[in-house]
């Protein structure tokens, strides 16, 4: 028997009495596990394995198949239901995991995306910081967790520290200031100022006291985003279905008077 700390991330049907959830463990590894009689009303497991349960799991693998034992709840973030934008923040965050995160890890590689997840959901719950800056703050760090920082400490070609406006690479994970302009292979450049620049920096560098800890204006706070969006997007190669949903229903609505316009970040 094995036990450890985890989130469920997802649940799926399996049959007429059971589901398979998976679980970002303590170990920062995704583990598929199979839950025995969790459709049943009167079973302990209903809640302590639905979505976004933070739990002491024990586990059992038998012929192959992993199987729960029991579970021991930590914490349930149960208020992200009370809000639909919220829900599919946190089930897009659920989903990158998913699609980035290996089964298995090698013994003293540094990665913390469970804290990261954890920290946010908590912030996401209760409200107290912002989806829209929640959301490139889970995009970048999870990168920099992964090993696909962006490289952000001075301009590739001249080597400026902090220019006052920029030019971000997707393709290249790095930028260039305005003067030096960008390099051929750059298919999408995001023009940025410094303020966004530094932002990002936090977002990499900063330790977890100090992650979620700082604000950034609307104009900048759009640069930010759409960098972070478009960088976990090339670099990963996915495009969840939980972001195409958060996306839908977080959209601006146009009256019929008023035509779209494109903003210089």
């Amino acid at each position: 028997m094995e036990t450890y700390k985890g989130l469920v991330l997802a649940e799926r049907n399996a049959g007429d009495r059971g589901k398979f959830i998976d679980i970002l463990t303590e170990n920062n590894t995704v583990q598929e596990v199979y839950v025995r009689g969790a459709k049943k009303a009167s079973s302990a497991a209903t809640s302590l394995t639905q979505l976004f349960s933070y739990a002491v799991f024990s586990i059992q693998q038998r012929n192959g198949r992993v199987y729960l034992d029991s579970a021991e709840p930590i914490r349930i973030f149960y208020r992200l239901r009370e809000s639909l934008s919220r829900l599919s923040l946190a089930m897009y965050f659920s989903e990158l995991i998913r699609l980035s995160v290996r089964e298995f890890r090698p013994a003293g590689e540094t990665c913390e995306v469970m804290r990261l997840m954890l920290n946010t959901l908590h912030y996401l719950e209760n409200g107290s910081r912002e989806e829209g800056l929640l959301k490139p703050i889970f995009e970048l760090r999870l990168m920099t967790e992964l090993g696909m920082m962006p490289d952000l400490l001075m301009c590739r070609t001249c080597g400026e520290f902090l220019p006052k406006r920029l030019y971000f690479s997707v393709e290249e994970g790095c930028f260039s200031c305005q003067e030096c302009g960008v390099s051929y292979r750059t298919q999408s450049p995001i023009l940025l100022r410094a303020p966004a620049l530094q932002a990002m920096r936090h977002i990499v560098f900063a330790d977890f006291q100090r992650l979620f800890h700082f604000h950034l204006g609307a104009e900048n706070l759009a640069g930010v985003q759409l960098c972070a969006e478009r960088f976990v997007q090339y670099h990963l190669g996915v495009f969840p279905e939980a972001l195409t949903f958060y996306h839908k229903i977080t959209a601006p609505v146009l009256h019929s008077e008023e035509e779209p316009h494109e903003q210089e970040l």
